[in-house]
């Protein structure tokens, strides 16, 4: 986390010109310890220093995570008019990384991870044409200069259904970008969806980090 000391606005993503759209995840490279950032019921946006959030941070982890078993932890009143709150929760990931130098630009996938949907709303992921379908599988979305893309896909070829929500489908993003394109490789999540029907893989998956050159 930055120690940037000037105060950056988070906002709801898709409501308007942020430094950061919420909501926003810090998470360990292993994956297991995720952080994550959000506003209050009926605020939009707030405004604090990366070096407060970090010092929430390591109070919200010194004190929550020393329990046995951690449970997690919960610190709100952040922000310059006390609408954000840092919530610390642990994740077991489902991700396999590549090789070394397998995957794309780190800083090509951050805008994906900023600006893919993450709201909690069910959707239905399946083939094009069903009636039933609100996401038409495969799924995908580019960086504007296509050099990192996420596909969401079924597990197997063929008419797969499943049913899930974005907010899933973007914190397996997290751990993909976490766990193996900041370290320079490319990454697969799988077992996702309430079936665990849909996965990601950069070339055949439902859903993976990959290079679009």
């Amino acid at each position: 986390m930055s120690a940037y000391s000037i105060p950056q606005t988070f906002g709801e993503r898709g409501t308007g010109q942020y430094d950061a759209p919420l909501p926003f995840r810090y998470a360990s490279h292993d994956g297991l310890c995720a952080l994550d950032l959000a506003h209050t019921s009926g605020v939009l946006s707030d405004s604090i220093a990366p070096v407060d959030l970090k010092v929430a941070a390591r109070l919200l982890i010194s004190v929550c995570v020393g329990q046995a078993p951690s449970q997690g932890g919960l610190l709100t009143g952040l922000g310059q008019n006390k609408a954000l709150a840092l919530r610390l929760m642990p994740y077991r990931p489902t991700v396999t990384c590549g090789p070394d130098g397998s995957g794309p630009p780190w800083r090509s996938c951050r805008d994906i991870v900023d600006l893919m949907p993450a709201n909690n709303k069910k959707q239905v992921f399946g083939p094009r044409g069903d009636t039933r379908t609100t996401v038409p599988l495969p799924w995908r979305y580019t960086t504007t200069r296509h050099r990192c893309g996420v596909i969401v896909d079924g597990d197997e070829p063929g008419r797969i259904t499943d049913t899930g929500d974005w907010y899933k489908i973007w914190v397996a993003t997290n751990a993909v970008e976490f766990m193996c394109t900041q370290l320079g490789r490319n990454g697969t999540a799988v077992s996702l969806g309430e079936f665990t029907r849909l996965l990601g893989t950069q070339h055949h998956g439902i859903w993976g980090l990959e290079a679009d050159n």
